[in-house]
Formats: C-alpha cells, structure tokens, sequence
C-alpha cells in the first residue's frame, strides 16, 4: 500500500447534519467500496508500517463518538461485505448520549452505544477504540489532565471489554505536542481529522483522515478512487484553513 483514505463517519440516520449520513448513503459508499476491489484494512493494520506491501491503495473505516446508529445500521452493512472497522467511545457517556459540555448547540444529540452492544461489536470483529472518557478539548488542558484522559478511558474499556483499546482519536481531532506525546505512549495508532490520505511515513500518533461530510452522496464518494484525489483533499484543506482565518 502506497496510500490509505480512513474514513471518519459519526452518526447513521436520515438527517442533513454534518456529522451524518443517511443508511442508504452508507449503503452506498460499502457497496462502492466493495465494487472498486480496493483494500478496506483494519485501523489497527496502519499501527505498522505497510510500503512493502504489495497491495494497492487502501481504506479503513472508523466512527467518532460511539453513537448507538452504528450498531444498529452500519455495523450489519459492513458485515455483509466482511470490512473491519473501528468505533471511537467516549467512555464516560456510554448507554447515555452526547451531551457533553462543550457540545456545540447544532449538534444532534443522539443516543450512544452502551458496554454490551460496544462488547456485542468487539465480538463480531469491530475494534473498539477511545475517543477520551468525556470529550473535551485536549489543546486546552493541562498536561496531567490529557494523560487522565485518555488512561480514564483505557481503564474503562478494558475493565468492560476485556482489554485495553489500542487505537485512539482526538475529539474533535484537535491535538498539540503534549497531547500527541501522551498518546504516542499509550495507543498503537492515534487518528486526527487532517484531510489527506495516510501515508507510510505518518507520525502514529497523528494519523489523517477523510471527513466524509465531504463525499455524502455517491457520486462524490467515488471521487476518493480517482488519480487526483490528493489535490482535491489538499484544496479542502486549503479552503479550511482560509476559512478559520476570518
């Protein structure tokens, strides 16, 4: 593999939120996904390195915050075509929702999955990674509290699930030094929300991802198999920032 597009989707439901898509928009990236021949690998796989690998281009496919539509929508989907895929739990908020303090107010909030559907997940192959016990802003706190954070976290899944998780992702994919420095000493692999494609040489504890806001409909999706995929995510990426300017 030269290049690997994870994927970051939140909620499944039929809703025009940001942070959703609808089951049969998901439907369709899976069976798109399916169609292309492409590699979906599982997110712990890009915890080691993969250049000598002699397979094309991959994707890997991942979900922010652990809302309780992926059990019920996603994860059956993904079954059917055999792809892995990794869920990201704010642990404090298990079995309740996503109303954490900070939560913006255009945010739905949605029920999240509890300790045995995130069990009944791990069973069938998901990987259950952390997403913090209770979702703040890692760049505003002190570095003792990030590391309580993400131990807070760990302790819980592997106290719940039978063993500690090995990947991690920032919430809201905001990271700094600190931050990335304490998960490198806790987690395998670490995902952000940079937009652009992983590549062998990432650092581990700061690996991108593909917001698929961007690609919600089918024909935009399919745009991620295209040559010039790359100078698309990088012109986003440009937009972004431009944006957060003013």
């Amino acid at each position: 593999m030269k290049r690997v597009a994870v994927l970051t989707y939140h909620m499944i439901e039929d809703t025009r939120s940001p942070l959703a898509i609808s089951p049969n928009e998901f439907r369709g990236h899976v069976e798109a996904l399916a169609a292309s021949g492409a590699p979906v690998v599982a997110p712990s796989r890009l915890a080691e390195r993969f250049a000598a690998d002699s397979a094309p281009d991959a994707f890997a496919i991942t979900f922010d915050d652990g809302f309780a539509s992926v059990a019920e929508f996603a994860a059956p989907i993904l079954r059917e075509h055999g792809f892995p895929f990794a869920v990201f739990v704010v642990t404090s908020r298990a079995g309740r929702d996503n109303d954490w303090p900070g939560q913006p107010p255009w945010v739905p909030r949605r029920p999240l999955l509890g300790w045995d559907a995130m069990g009944s997940l791990a069973a069938a192959g998901g990987e259950i990674g952390s997403h913090t016990a209770s979702h703040p802003d890692l760049t505003r706190l002190a570095p003792n509290a990030v590391i309580e954070e993400m131990e807070r976290s760990r302790r819980d899944i592997a106290e719940r699930l039978g063993q500690p998780p090995a990947l991690f992702a920032y919430p809201g994919g905001l990271s700094d030094p600190a931050s990335r420095a304490a998960a490198g000493t806790l987690f395998a692999a670490s995902f952000g929300t940079r937009h652009a494609r992983m590549r062998d040489g990432d650092d581990r504890a700061g690996i991108p991802r593909v917001e698929i806001c961007y690609f919600r409909e089918v024909r935009e999706f399919r745009r991620l198999f295209s040559p010039g995929i790359d100078a698309r995510l990088a012109a986003r990426r440009l937009l972004r920032k431009a944006r957060r300017l003013f």
